[in-house]
């Protein structure tokens, strides 16, 4: 027994002494993230996705030297599709059904919110209007690059105003090659090139002659290219995490379909996703399909911020990535442009693997992998499949209908009969059944009546933009006349009445507009330049807090409320909506002139000035914030300051008569009389009627 024992301590002790059991080591984690979106991607365009005529070597390169998967959208919208990159989460939980709705709620966390509290320099440049910071996504980004040229009488299709590639491409290389060695950074460019209308530069307009839609999609590819060479230059690049997706793709003639938002069907859904850097296995297919909601939680876990990854809708495809295998988990999409723009029925799809069924008055089922332009519906046939993947439609819809109606306003942003209508399926009952038959039109049968209708829209638009307000309000009418009861339609009908000088009937559509989407600001200010023409100050005034109301965060409003109150002479008023909008925005050079001049008018000329020095600290471009400053200070009696302040103005705007007079002026009272006088003449070549500068230039005579 003695031997028994002292065996088995001498086999514990040769196993205590041998080789120990180590823990796998942990993968890999990037430093840094760049995230490439290129809006209006089809993946079917992409060499790594099969294409074979429209040339991408960038994307393929980075799909070989990464891994790539086939990326699914929630919404093929763009601003919509954006949020849902952003915060993990689908369209109804977020908030943002539309390119039109409000900015997102200041609740709702988003990847460079998180990314910047911990310690990442955070840097946007977007090509869209549509994303601009009224949509909410500027939120956590140091630098958010988003102008657009577009003036206030503009009239187009929102998703139109846009800017070409290389300019944010050239901003955002400039911002990465300035970025300092040991800090962590995460830049995001948005592309949106193959957006329609297309319009390829050379030599890409020649090359895919007759296609241009291709053409952009090469371009974008370039591009692409330039920004990842700096990568390589700067040795950024082994420590980066580069992720290239889009939000949607494109119709080009499928099922009737061009452009895209109307359908659900796979070239509108299907969209690259390729992602290369630390942790991601080189030339790996992913087997499962990518969702636009598990991009947030993926890069988190690439980033080695896993505790950082808040509540989302996604998962963490980090593990497929580096190679393993995972389960396919349902995938969702919806479309509410049919209802909420045409009053018809919206689409809702859920795929899962092969299998996909769209919610609709004549609903469709689809098996994708053997027949995936979807041409053939199958719903009669696989009915017990098309029975089951409608339940699981019905029950997301049962929970975004209750969701909807506890949800306190103004975070819901459509109207409520249209909420009740959501999911072509009619109400639901308490018990979660479904009541009633489809409810709306069925888009299929409404495509030809959509060409028509946009058609129409588009013309009107044009009209309304050349200043012919009458023809015009005629293309409107006849949308009015096919039933047509939209948003825009309101919304644009009021403003050609508005130019048509009809006060009255403007404010009456733009109310009609504001109850088919209660959270839209402009509709608001809108209402509100009816009433100020109509000279109905106090409804004026009414309309745009109601409009703070629905939309709290828009800070027009709370700018036009400023503005009415001043008009009506209560600048105590004025001074407490201005305050409040500084608040809101504190990056808002605008926000700081605004309260800035009416602290002048008020007499606290070094509130004024100290605001206005900020606006231009912010913002440094406008002539017009130089020339607020300089005439405080001038009025302060810092005269050497109010020069140099209207130098800064002139040399922004030289040919603005009033800030040449206002140079002249200060170095006159500096009693240089023979340089104002040349500011006076200066002021006379621009303006020979403007009298002050003749009067100075008198004065300033030896």
């Amino acid at each position: 027994m003695k031997a028994a024992v002292a065996s088995l301590a001498a086999l514990a002790l040769m196993s205590a002494c041998g080789p120990r059991q180590t823990a796998p080591a942990a993968p890999p984690v990037a430093r840094h993230l760049v995230l490439i979106t290129i809006d209006t991607l089809r993946a079917d365009r992409v060499g790594a996705y099969g294409s074979t005529d429209v040339e991408t070597p960038t994307l393929d390169r980075l799909a070989r030297e990464g891994a790539s998967a086939d990326g699914s959208v929630q919404v093929p919208l763009t601003r919509p599709s954006h949020v849902t990159l952003f915060t993990g989460r689908y369209p109804a939980e977020h908030g943002i059904r539309d390119n039109v709705s409000p900015g997102l709620a200041a609740d709702v966390p988003v990847l460079a919110e998180i990314l910047q509290s911990r310690g990442f320099a955070t840097a946007g440049f977007v090509s869209s209007i549509v994303l601009s910071r009224q949509s909410g996504l500027a939120r956590g980004f140091d630098t958010y690059s988003d102008r657009f040229e577009i003036g206030e009488d503009d009239a187009r299709f929102l998703n139109t105003i846009q800017r070409r590639g290389d300019l944010p491409t050239a901003e955002a290389v400039s911002w990465l090659g300035q970025q300092k060695e040991g800090k962590r950074h995460f830049a995001w460019l948005h592309l949106y090139d193959p957006h329609d209308p297309y319009e390829p530069p050379e030599p890409f307009a020649s090359h895919y002659a007759g296609r241009p839609y291709d053409g952009e999609v090469a371009w974008s590819d370039t591009l692409v290219g330039r920004l990842d060479a700096v990568l390589a230059q700067t040795r950024l690049q082994k420590d980066t995490l580069l992720v290239v997706t889009s939000d949607h793709g494109e119709g080009l003639g499928e099922h009737e379909e061009s452009v895209h938002g109307f359908f659900v069907y796979e070239t509108t859904l299907h969209v690259p996703l390729i992602v290369r850097g630390p942790g991601v296995k080189p030339g790996h297919r992913l087997q499962v399909v990518a969702r636009s909601v598990d991009v947030l939680p993926t890069v988190l876990e690439l980033l080695g911020l896993t505790e950082a990854i808040p509540r989302v809708s996604g998962r963490s495809l980090a593990a497929a990535f580096r190679g393993e295998s995972l389960r396919d988990e349902p995938t969702y999409a919806e479309s509410l442009v049919p209802l909420i723009h045409y009053g018809w029925s919206d689409l809702r799809t859920l795929r899962l693997g092969r299998w996909k069924y769209i919610l609709a008055p004549r609903p469709e089922l689809y098996d994708v992998q053997s027949d995936p332009g979807e041409l053939r519906n199958l719903a009669g046939v696989e009915a017990a499949r098309a029975r089951e993947l409608r339940a699981g439609l019905e029950a997301r819809l049962r929970d975004e209908q209750a969701a909807a109606r506890g949800t306190p306003a103004p975070a819901v942003t459509l109207a409520p009969d249209l909420l009740e209508k959501l999911g072509s399926l009619g109400y639901v009952s308490g018990a979660g059944s479904a009541v009633g038959l489809a409810k709306g039109a069925d888009p299929k049968d409404k495509i030809g009546e959509y060409r028509i209708l946009n058609g129409l829209m588009r013309e009107g638009l044009i009209g309304l933009r050349e200043g012919r307000f009458e023809e015009s309000l005629a293309r409107f009418r006849a949308m009015a006349a096919r039933g047509i009861d939209s948003f825009e339609l309101n919304y644009y009908t009021a403003r050609a009445l508005m130019g048509a000088r009809r006060w009255r009937e403007a404010a009456a559509r733009y109310e009609a507009a504001i109850r088919l989407l209660p959270a839209y600001g402009p509709a608001y200010l809108g209402l509100s330049d009816a009433r100020v023409a109509g000279r109905d100050l106090a409804g004026a005034l009414e309309a745009v807090t109601r409009g703070q109301r629905a939309a709290p965060s828009d800070v027009r409003l709370i700018e036009r409320e400023g503005e009415l109150c001043r008009r009506a002479g209560r600048p105590d008023a004025a001074a407490l909506a201005y305050e409040r909008m500084v608040k809101l925005a504190p990056r808002d050079a605008l926000a700081r002139v605004r309260l800035g001049e009416l602290y002048r008018d008020m007499g606290r000329p070094r509130e004024a000035a100290r605001l206005l020095r900020e606006a231009v600290q912010i913002d440094p471009a406008p002539a017009s914030y130089w020339n607020s400053l300089g005439m405080v200070l001038g009025g302060e009696g810092d005269l050497a300051g109010a020069e140099r302040a209207f130098r800064e103005a002139t040399s922004r705007d030289n040919a603005n008569v009033e800030y040449t007079y206002n140079l002249g002026l200060a170095i006159l009272r500096q009693q240089r009389a023979g340089e104002a006088a040349l500011q006076f003449r200066r002021a006379l070549e621009i303006d020979p009627t403007f009298r002050p500068a003749r009067q100075r230039l008198a004065e300033a005579r030896p």
